[in-house]
């Protein structure tokens, strides 16, 4: 009868032992399979006043990694949200002086005029700071934020005038204001997708 009770216990403890066995290897399982499938699908909200490019680039860079762009936010694993902050161009005007002699005023007489002073011509310059600030943000379907940053990019430019149009009163004058932001803070857009992309990649992980 002994003998008998402790089979049954032994053969018992050995089917609990089984039992926790699976079940620990079911959970580990599981934990795996949901990291490894984080984040599969992906969809980009619609940006506002995106006359950068700034949505394709995300697009292209996130295509490098391979992972599925789509259509519909409801069928996604995460969504990634760009707000534009600032993009902007800021003018400086100032004079450069060069080492070019010219009379810089005369005395004029019936017949003639007359330098009465001499000096280093100055000419005019401008110099351009484009400048863009984005917010990037990724979030998971149940709410959970994995990246939340600002970028941001700027660009100079400095140009001076000929010395013969140096007196030009124009040259102070912006010409095409929109169309060089939207030129030069389109290749600063394409920087900040490209490093976001990279920055985030590891929320994001290759199939």
């Amino acid at each position: 009868m002994k003998i008998i009770s402790n089979t049954i216990i032994s053969i018992f403890l050995g089917l609990f032992i089984i039992a926790c066995s699976v079940k620990n290897e079911k959970m580990s399982n599981k934990n795996i399979v949901v990291k490894n499938k984080e984040i599969e699908t992906i969809y980009i909200q619609k940006i506002e006043n995106d006359t950068l490019n700034l949505n394709e680039y995300l697009k292209e860079e996130l295509l490098n990694l391979k992972k599925e762009l789509t259509l519909n936010k409801n069928s996604s694993d995460a969504v990634i949200k760009t707000e534009i902050l600032s993009s902007k161009m800021n003018f400086e005007h100032y004079y450069k002086q060069t080492d070019t002699i010219k009379c810089l005023s005369y005395r004029v007489t019936k017949n003639s005029r007359i330098c009465i002073e001499y000096g280093k011509v100055k000419i005019p310059c401008n110099k351009k700071t484009f400048y863009l600030e984005t917010k990037i943000d990724v979030i998971k379907q149940n709410k959970e934020l994995l990246f939340s940053k600002v970028y941001k990019k700027t660009f100079s430019s400095n140009s001076c005038t000929k010395i013969k149009d140096s007196f030009k009163p124009s040259y102070k004058l912006i010409k095409n204001r929109d169309y060089q932001i939207k030129k030069y803070n389109s290749e600063l857009a394409k920087i900040i997708a490209k490093e976001s992309i990279s920055e985030i990649s590891k929320h994001l992980p290759t199939s």
